[in-house]
């Protein structure tokens, strides 16, 4: 799976954890502060011209510029994006600095730029180009999607406030459809099976093309230019495309991010449903906009019910949570507000963007309002704060309340805070009992399989084998369970599982069958099943017409009905209802 300089940044700045500071707590709005990310910003002079870049990190406690060791001073992901920040504040507030710093970010992004219309990404401490390292390389990778994001964005802007300079972006912007053209035709059509299913082959990195899907809608939307309608296109069915599951069955209607998996979700970058709903209003294509409806029906409700996380893959992962995946949450749900007028979407978008005001694990509040700091990351387990701001998280904060800021429904919710959940919880399989035969218990040499991640130990069941573990049930109440379990190329009668709750036999489910590899999913185990206030019992068996094990990793029990309950400033109260029967969300509010 491929990896920038963001990402490795992101993951060097989330293992360096300061102590958790004393909680704080934000105010009954959170300005727009561009004071952090001004100061993270450098004037420089390039080539005779006038641009700014955004210095990579900012460390508690004092805040000043760290560089990213080995690779640069700063970066076209960052230069982009801040340069999307000041468009959409002069959009809002007229401010001409704003536009000033657009300007100047923009030139360094068209700087950044190759003859045949690729990107390079980094700079070093003498502004040279880094021509040679992995994540500054010439291509059209992550870097690249963004800067078309920004100069699209900044050509829409331009076009009426100075033609001159708009016709410069224009041409870089052009230059740049053209490299995407050249990375879509290469395989437009094509198709990889993976696992059974068929994995459009003309893009690689879906996360990192609906940013540049972004770019395209802006431009296209002031000048409908064929080719940029002929990206747009391949871009937005192909992201269509690699969209998997229901509401009740994994992966909830996501749109997956890397081609190399159809297990594997993540949250940062996941721009999918955001450019699809906004593609589909610029295309008049009323199917982007129902896929992207889907995933924030279906799996980013579920994940508003659940809490943050970082990634499923399957088992819902909670600890490096960060602006950056955030955001894309709060983006998503605001874009179909404004396309599709239904005030559900600004509600869940407050509600997703309160994990900024303090509406998270750790009860801190990650965008400081006061500073317009915008912290690196919280560890959902430990409850531990990164209190580094660097540019990716405070840019990331700062374009999540840009987008909700003109929305009173979304305002109202923006410093809920939730009182109670009542949702999944996972039972791993290395804490089960044997109940019969051999069942034996693994540690895997990593936790990452390939394409899918284990949560922990598995244990491996042969015909004969069982387990048995009692849990805990505060109420009756109807469940749904799901297994993690490696599909196994085998025939499809070699082996099963079967799982029962309370004695009564739930579900079945074949390990076997992939077409290809054996590989790590979750599996819905077909009926409901009724667990008793206190004890219940939950039992697994493997049979099967050949010694053929099942890789279990975990169970996942699932309350038919799951719901979060939030308060609001105000005395107030709003809860999400999902029921996975009708497949239905329902919000009910008290005033």
């Amino acid at each position: 799976m491929k990896q920038v300089c963001a990402l490795l940044s992101i993951a060097l700045a989330v293992g360096f954890t300061a102590p958790v500071a004393a909680k704080a707590s934000a105010e009954a709005s959170s300005p727009i502060n561009l004071a952090h990310l001004n100061a993270l910003n450098q004037d420089v002079v390039i080539d005779n011209k006038d641009m700014l870049i955004t210095h990579i990190y900012s460390e508690f406690p004092n805040y000043e510029w760290v560089d990213a060791s080995g690779e640069g001073i700063a970066c076209v992901d960052d230069v982009a994006r801040a340069a999307v920040v000041y468009l959409n504040d002069y959009e809002r507030t007229k401010n001409p600095a704003s536009l000033e710093h657009a300007r100047k970010a923009l030139n360094f992004v068209m700087y950044m730029q190759a003859d045949d219309g690729e990107f390079y990404n980094f700079v070093n401490k003498d502004l040279s180009i880094n021509k040679d390292g992995g994540t500054s390389k010439k291509s059209f990778d992550w870097w690249a999607a963004r800067g078309t994001w920004a100069i699209g964005y900044g050509y829409k802007l331009f076009s009426k406030l100075d033609p001159a300079y708009a016709q410069e972006l224009n041409q870089h912007f052009l230059l740049a459809n053209e490299a995407l053209q050249k990375k879509l035709n290469a395989n437009y059509g094509k198709y990889t099976a993976i696992h059974g299913r068929q994995v459009p082959a003309w893009i690689d990195g879906f996360d990192a093309m609906s940013n540049a899907l972004l770019g395209l809608s802006e431009y296209y939307a002031v000048s409908p230019n064929p080719a940029v309608k002929d990206s747009m296109t391949k871009i937005g069915d192909g992201l269509v495309k690699f969209q998997y599951g229901d509401f009740d069955e994994y992966p909830y209607g996501a749109h997956l991010d890397w081609g190399g998996s159809t297990t594997l979700w993540h949250a940062w970058g996941s721009a999918q449903t955001y450019a699809l709903a906004k593609a589909g209003q610029v295309l008049h294509k009323p199917q982007w906009i129902e896929s992207a409806r889907k995933e924030a029906d279906y799996l980013f409700t579920h994940i508003l019910v659940n809490g943050m996380i970082k990634e499923m893959a399957p088992t819902k992962a909670k600890d490096e949570q960060i602006a950056y995946g955030v955001d894309m949450l709060v983006q998503g749900y605001a874009e179909l507000a404004n396309v599709t007028h239904e005030t559900k979407y600004a509600k869940y978008a407050g509600l997703a963007a309160s994990w900024f005001t303090g509406n998270n694990d750790a009860q801190f509040v990650m965008y400081d309002p006061q500073t317009g700091r915008g912290y690196d990351g919280i560890n959902g387990v430990t409850k531990k704060v990164n209190m580094n701001a660097g540019a990716e998280s405070t840019i990331e904060a700062l374009m999540a309340l840009q987008a909700i800021q003109s929305m009173p429904d979304a305002q109202k919710y923006l410093t809920a805070k939730t009182i109670n959940r009542h949702t999944q919880y996972v039972v791993e399989a290395e804490n089960f009992l044997p109940a019969q035969g051999k069942p034996q218990t693994v540690k895997p040499d990593s936790s990452w399989t390939g394409d899918a991640s284990y949560s922990g130990d598995i244990v491996r069941l042969h015909p004969g084998d069982g387990l048995q573990t009692t849990i805990q049930s505060k109420q009756t109440e109807n469940v749904l369970l799901y297994a993690a379990i490696e599909k196994r190329a085998l025939p499809a009668n070699a082996v099963y599982l079967d799982v029962y709750v309370n004695h009564k036999l739930v579900g079945r489910s074949s390990a076997a069958g992939s077409p290809d590899t054996d590989y790590l999913t979750l599996i819905k185990l077909g009926k409901t099943a009724t667990l008793h206030k206190g004890s219940n019992t939950i039992s697994v068996t493997v049979h099967g017409s050949k010694n053929e094990a099942v890789q279990l990793d975990n169970l996942v029990v699932q309350p038919v009905i799951e719901s979060a309950l939030y308060q609001t400033a105000k005395g107030g109260s709003i809860e999400i209802e999902r029921n996975f029967m009708s497949k239905k969300n329902n919000l009910h509010e008290k005033k």
